[in-house]
């Protein structure tokens, strides 16, 4: 498989998985889940972390300012689930790809040149068809924002983004508890769980306004695909000031404590080390010692 020689840490990474099988595939997911962690900003503040009901400034400053935490080891079935959102992600961006709607930037593998337009079928270079959709890049300096939206869409009603969200019952565990409770008691069904997400999540609405606020369009579409039998449902997401309004108050407090180099309170959720939102915190030990 390879010439570099195994080292204990990757030896701990295998013997957590049982099997002839498993323990190589976790050892590769792991590497391939940490490569793309290296090349994650940690100097600003992401759509997918401000939108968070449990999101912290104080957290969000340790980040910033290099503040060392713990690594944060991630289980071999979080690693399946994202490698299953991210093949799902593909899945619907080629198809709107070829429906000659998806807008944003793509890149020529066979040349490397990088441009933004709308389903192209061929590089504008040298004329390859190896294309690949490089999604919407996002930002607002004035807020400290960066990420980037799953896709944008140009058509007869106009421009809008796409955000793609592969939702199980473990999002619904979070996003929605009540709904979850009446499940795991037996009240309702799996079916009836997913005929109940009538609106898309909070957070979810929360993250979309603020890609919608960096790139200026006031419209965005998630698409919900629901895990266990792959039911598709479509929802339409305007622009909000009322929503935004806290999120870049949260920017805010986040900037002025990193000009005047302190430290943000705890938020009122912290009742301890323990509680949900500390408890997977990597600044959990630095926060509360």
């Amino acid at each position: 498989m390879t010439d570099t020689p195994w080292n204990m840490q990757d030896y701990k990474t295998m013997m957590r998985a049982k099997g002839r099988l498993l323990p190589l595939v976790e050892q590769v997911a792991a590497k391939e889940a940490a490569s793309k962690n290296s090349h994650r900003d940690t100097k600003h503040l992401h759509p997918s972390e401000l939108s968070k009901k449990d999101w912290c400034a104080r957290a969000a400053v340790y980040k910033i300012t290099d503040v060392p935490g713990a690594d944060e080891s991630v289980a071999f079935g979080r690693l399946n689930i994202f490698a299953e959102g991210n093949s799902i992600h593909a899945k619907w961006q080629t198809w709107l790809w070829k429906a000659g709607i998806l807008s944003g930037v793509w890149n020529c593998q066979a040349c490397g040149v990088v441009w933004v337009g709308v389903s192209p079928t061929t590089c504008v270079s040298c004329k390859s068809d190896r294309l690949k959709y490089g999604e919407v890049p996002l930002s607002n300096d004035e807020y400290r924002i960066l990420g980037h939206a799953d896709g944008e869409i140009c058509d007869k009603d106009g421009a809008a983004l796409i955000e793609i969200k592969s939702v199980g019952i473990g999002t619904v565990r979070f996003e929605k508890p009540a709904l979850f409770m009446d499940y795991s008691k037996g009240e309702l069904t799996i079916d009836q769980v997913w005929k109940a997400i009538k609106t898309p999540f909070a957070s979810h609405v929360r993250q979309g306004n603020i890609y919608m606020h960096c790139t200026g369009i006031d419209t965005i579409i998630f698409i919900y695909e629901w895990k266990p039998t792959q039911e598709i449902k479509e929802f339409v997401v305007k622009y909000s000031p009322e929503i935004m309004e806290p999120i870049l108050e949260n920017c805010k407090t986040v900037i002025a404590h990193l000009d005047n180099e302190t430290t943000p309170e705890r938020p009122d959720w912290a009742t301890g080390s323990s509680c949900s939102g500390c408890k997977f915190c990597p600044y959990k030990k630095v926060c509360w010692a």
